[in-house]
């Protein structure tokens, strides 16, 4: 299943067209992300984003029979670490 990606707030946003069916497993489509590098020393890091349910890393809509869309958010607290490089 092919997704959109795009940038906001410094953040990369990937967005999946549904539905996926109920009861499988789904993987996301992977995307590629090309930084520029800044000052040696300095690292670059990736994180799921969000801090809050208010400003959730992950969001979804959900199409429940009976009852309409539903939406669902969470973030992940702690945020682990995904990739580290170190500008050299």
């Amino acid at each position: 299943m092919a997704g959109t990606v795009t940038t906001s707030g410094g953040n990369v946003v990937l967005t999946v067209p549904g539905p996926i069916a109920g009861g499988t497993s789904f993987t996301p489509p992977a995307v590629t992300v090309n930084v520029t590098a800044g000052a040696a020393g300095t690292p670059i890091t990736s994180k799921y984003a969000g801090t809050s349910y208010t400003s959730p890393g992950m969001t979804m809509t959900t199409n429940v029979a009976l009852v309409g869309n539903v939406a669902t958010s969470c973030f992940p607290d702690p945020s682990p670490t995904l990739t580290t490089t170190t500008v050299s």
